[in-house]
């Protein structure tokens, strides 16, 4: 480029053109506009070397290499965002080590429990507790009546109550 007025011609051409790519780029009209006039303060600043060919290619190239070294330094997770107060307030479901453990003593012990029933109230149970059939259903997947599933269903639920309240 060979003086200010060159750029100052360039600018008036070519910056509204180049703030409406960034912005498709960004979404962020102030961004936009910063990053445009960098482009233009850098053009102005090899101002002793000779004009590129294309001009307006040759600062797209320059927007877009700008915007990719702005999001490089940008994207940083932020941490300090969220106070202390709000963090202490936030539950976690699957609990600290120790519930962890507690549970699978207690998965333990069930599948224990499971075990230790009747086959035909084994059956019924996992296919009203862990398959969701209703009483019905079972019934009929079984052959016997719906009274029957009720009374082996009560029986394993007592069963597993008295085991898994044995132990702490």
């Amino acid at each position: 480029m060979s003086s200010k007025s060159d750029v100052a011609q360039l600018y008036a051409e070519y910056s509204d053109r180049l703030r409406r790519y960034l912005f498709l780029k960004t979404g962020e009209p102030e961004l936009s506009a910063d990053l445009a006039q960098e482009c233009f303060a850098r053009l102005l600043a090899r101002s002793d070397e000779p004009p590129p060919e294309n001009v307006l290619s040759y600062l797209y190239a320059m927007a877009t290499h700008l915007l990719i070294d702005h999001r490089r330094n940008h994207h940083q997770a932020r941490t300090d965002a969220v106070s202390d107060h709000e963090l202490a307030g936030l539950h976690d479901p699957a609990g600290g080590p120790d519930m962890q453990a507690e549970a699978r003593r207690q998965l333990a012990r069930l599948q224990e429990g499971l075990a230790e029933l009747p086959l035909r109230t084994r059956q019924i149970f996992q296919l009203c507790r862990f398959e969701g059939m209703s009483y019905q259903d079972a019934a009929r997947h079984l052959g016997i009546s719906t009274s029957s599933v009720q009374k082996h269903l009560a029986m394993a639920l007592e069963f597993l109550r008295e085991r898994l309240g044995d132990r702490p």
